[in-house]
C-alpha cells in the first residue's frame, strides 16, 4: 500500500513530490523504477494481482520510518474474489460455451416449438416438401421465391430424416444463429481479449435479430456462415494454418450465399480489407482472392432462378426509399446500443477507469481487420444503393449479414469505456444478458398474443355458418388452413388478382406468388373474378388495411352486410 502511494507521487497523479521529504522521494523513485521493470500489459490487465504480489510487505524507509498498511475490508476481499473467479471462468472456452448453451438452447427450443408458422415459413415448409430436386427447381423457376434452392433442399433432408415439426422446420435457423455467436466469441477473444468473448456471444441475443434464430428461413444460417467466413479470414490473414483456413473461407462464403443471395455483399468488406493489405504490403494475396470466388459459385449455379425472381421486382412489396438503409440500424439492433450507454453510466457512477485501453486496440486490430469490420457494418448502406438502382427490393432482413460486425464494434466500445480487468467484461456481459432476457420475453409475449388472436378468429369463423369463407388476410388464411380443424380449413379460400392488388396496394407479390405456386401449395387459391362467377354468396373475413385489397373491391361485387366483428 505504501508503494502505491510512492508510485502516484513519482507520476504526479495526485500527490506533489515537492511536498514529500527527501527520503520519501528517494523511496518513491525506487518504487517507480521497480514498476517500470514489470510488464505494462500485465499491470494494466490486472493491477490487483501485481499489487497483491509486490505491495503486501510494509516497506521500511530510510530514517527508520514505517508506513502502516490498513487492513482490507470485507467488501474489498469480496470484490477480489469475484474478480478472480470471473477471470478464471470467463477465460475458459468450455465455461463460455456451456453458459451460452444454457441461456440459448432451452429458451429458443421452447419458442420454436410454440411459435406459429407464418407466411414466409409456409413457403419454406411447402417447397421443402417437394418430391425431388428437379421438382423444387421447377417451383422456384416461377420466380415466386427469392431463396436459393440449396436452402430448401437442406430443409427437405432434415424433415425427411427427423420428421416434420415446428422445431425441425426451424432447426437450420437455430444452428446458424448459434454458430454466429460461437464464431463471435472466437473473434473477440482473439482481437480484443479473452474476457470479452462471453459478452460477444450474448450481444446478438439482445437484438431483434434473435427472432431469426427461430425463423424457418435462410437468415439464421446465413448469419452463421457469414461470421464463420469472417473468422476464417482473420485467421488466414494472421497466417495461421492457411492450408485449412483459406479453403474454409471459400466454403463459408459459398455456403452463406447458398442460404441467401444477398450474402454476396460480404465480398465488399473482405475485398476492401485485401485492397488495404495489398497497398501496405505491396503485394496481392492471391490465395485470398481465389477464396473469395467461392461466393460466386452459387450465383453462377442458380443464375436462371435469379433471373426469374427478378421479374417480380417491378411491383415488389418492399420497395426501397431514401433513408431505408439508415432505418436498418434501429430496426435490427433494437435495445443493443443501450447496453453500451448503460456500461458507460456504470463506469462513470463507480469511478471505473478504462486503464490500458488507449492504443492497445489499434495494435490488436490491424488496419485491414478494422477496414473489414467497418465496411461490413456498412453493408445495409451498400445494399440500399443496390436496391434502389438494381434490384428494387429492400427489407431489413436481406442485409442481416452486417450484424456480426455491429457486435464487434459494440464490444470494442465496451473495451474502451470499461476497465480491461475482470470488472469490465463482467459488467458488459451482465448488461447483454439482461437485454437478451428482455428480448426473449418480448418474443414470447408477441407469440402468445398471436396465438390468442388466432384462437379468437377460428372460434368466430366456426360459429359463422357453413358457407365458404373468403379470407382476405393472407397470414390468417395460411395459419387457419394449416392449424384449424379440417372442417373449417376446407371452407377457406384466398382470392387473388395481381392487377387489382397493384391498383389498391401498389404491389402484387403475394397474389402473383400464390397463383404461381398453387401446384405445390396444399391451400385453396383461386382468381377473384372466377370465384364470384361461380358463387352468388360467400362469407368474407378480412380487415381494412395495407395488406388486404379485397375489402376495397367488395362493393363492386354486390351487396355487403357486416355480420360480426372479432374484437
Amino acid at each position: 500500500n505504501g508503494y502505491v502511494q510512492f508510485l502516484c507521487a513519482a507520476r504526479g497523479d495526485g500527490v506533489r513530490s515537492d511536498t514529500l521529504s527527501i527520503p520519501t522521494r528517494i523511496a518513491a523513485e525506487r518504487a517507480a523504477r521497480h514498476f517500470a521493470e514489470l510488464s505494462a500489459e500485465r499491470f494494466e490487465a490486472d493491477p490487483l494481482a501485481i499489487s497483491g504480489k509486490h505491495m503486501t510487505p510494509t516497506p521500511t524507509l530510510p530514517g527508520n520510518e514505517e508506513i502502516s498498511v490498513p487492513r482490507e475490508s470485507h467488501l474489498r476481499r469480496l470484490e477480489k474474489f469475484a474478480g478472480a473467479s470471473w477471470s478464471r471462468y470467463s477465460d475458459s472456452r468450455l465455461f463460455a460455451y456451456a453458459f451460452f448453451a444454457l441461456v440459448y438452447i432451452a429458451p429458443n427450443l421452447l419458442l420454436a416449438r410454440r411459435k406459429l408458422i407464418w407466411d414466409d415459413e409456409f413457403f419454406t415448409l411447402y417447397l421443402a416438401r417437394t418430391a425431388s430436386w428437379n421438382e423444387l427447381w421447377r417451383a422456384l423457376s416461377t420466380g415466386a421465391d427469392q431463396h436459393p434452392p440449396s436452402f430448401y433442399y437442406l430443409t427437405h433432408v432434415i424433415l425427411k430424416v427427423f420428421g416434420t415439426s415446428h422445431v425441425t422446420l426451424r432447426l437450420t435457423a437455430m444452428a446458424g444463429f448459434a454458430l454466429m455467436c460461437l464464431c463471435l466469441y472466437e473473434l473477440v477473444k482473439r482481437l480484443i481479449g479473452a474476457g470479452w468473448g462471453l459478452c460477444a456471444m450474448l450481444a446478438p441475443m439482445a437484438t431483434p435479430a434473435l427472432y431469426y434464430a427461430t425463423e424457418a428461413r435462410g437468415y439464421g444460417l446465413e448469419l452463421g456462415f457469414v461470421t464463420f467466413s469472417l473468422l476464417m479470414w482473420v485467421l488466414a490473414d494472421e497466417g495461421l494454418k492457411r492450408r485449412y483456413t483459406v479453403p474454409a473461407l471459400a466454403a463459408g462464403l459459398c455456403l452463406a450465399v447458398s442460404c441467401h443471395y444477398y450474402a454476396i455483399l460480404m465480398l465488399l468488406p473482405i475485398a476492401a480489407a485485401e485492397a488495404v493489405k495489398a497497398v501496405r504490403r505491396r503485394s496481392v494475396d492471391f490465395a485470398m482472392i481465389t477464396a473469395m470466388c467461392g461466393a460466386l459459385l452459387p450465383l453462377a449455379a442458380f443464375l436462371p432462378l435469379i433471373a426469374k425472381a427478378k421479374t417480380y421486382s417491378s411491383h415488389f412489396w418492399a420497395l426501397p426509399f431514401h433513408g431505408s438503409a439508415l432505418q436498418w440500424y434501429p430496426d435490427m439492433l433494437g435495445r443493443m446500443p443501450l447496453a453500451l450507454l448503460a456500461g458507460t453510466g456504470v463506469a462513470l457512477l463507480l469511478g471505473l477507469q478504462p486503464r490500458g485501453n488507449r492504443g492497445s486496440l489499434g495494435w490488436r486490430f490491424p488496419i485491414q481487420v478494422r477496414t473489414a469490420i467497418c465496411v461490413c457494418a456498412l453493408v445495409p448502406v451498400a445494399g440500399g444503393v443496390i436496391a434502389e438502382y438494381v434490384t428494387h427490393a429492400f427489407t431489413g432482413r436481406y442485409f442481416i449479414a452486417a450484424l456480426p460486425a455491429i457486435v464487434l464494434l459494440l464490444v470494442a466500445g465496451f473495451r474502451m469505456v470499461l476497465p480491461n480487468d475482470s470488472r469490465g467484461p463482467a459488467i458488459a456481459s451482465a448488461l447483454c444478458l439482461l437485454l437478451a432476457v428482455q428480448q426473449l420475453r418480448d418474443l414470447y409475449g408477441t407469440e402468445n398474443t398471436k396465438l390468442r388472436e388466432m384462437q379468437s378468429i377460428a372460434k368466430l369463423l366456426r360459429e359463422a355458418g357453413s358457407a365458404p369463407i373468403v379470407v382476405t388476410d393472407v397470414t390468417v388464411f395460411h395459419q387457419l388452413s394449416f392449424y384449424a380443424r379440417r372442417g373449417l380449413a376446407r371452407r377457406l379460400v384466398y382470392l387473388a388478382d395481381p392487377h387489382l392488388s397493384v391498383r389498391y396496394l401498389g404491389h402484387d407479390t403475394i397474389d402473383r406468388g400464390l397463383l404461381d405456386l398453387a401446384p405445390w401449395f396444399p391451400i385453396r387459391v383461386t382468381w377473384w373474378d372466377e370465384w364470384w362467377l361461380g358463387h352468388d354468396r360467400s362469407l368474407v373475413y378480412g380487415y381494412i388495411g395495407p395488406w388486404s385489397w379485397p375489402t376495397f373491391q367488395l362493393s363492386r361485387i354486390g351487396d355487403v352486410q357486416v355480420l360480426n366483428r372479432d374484437t
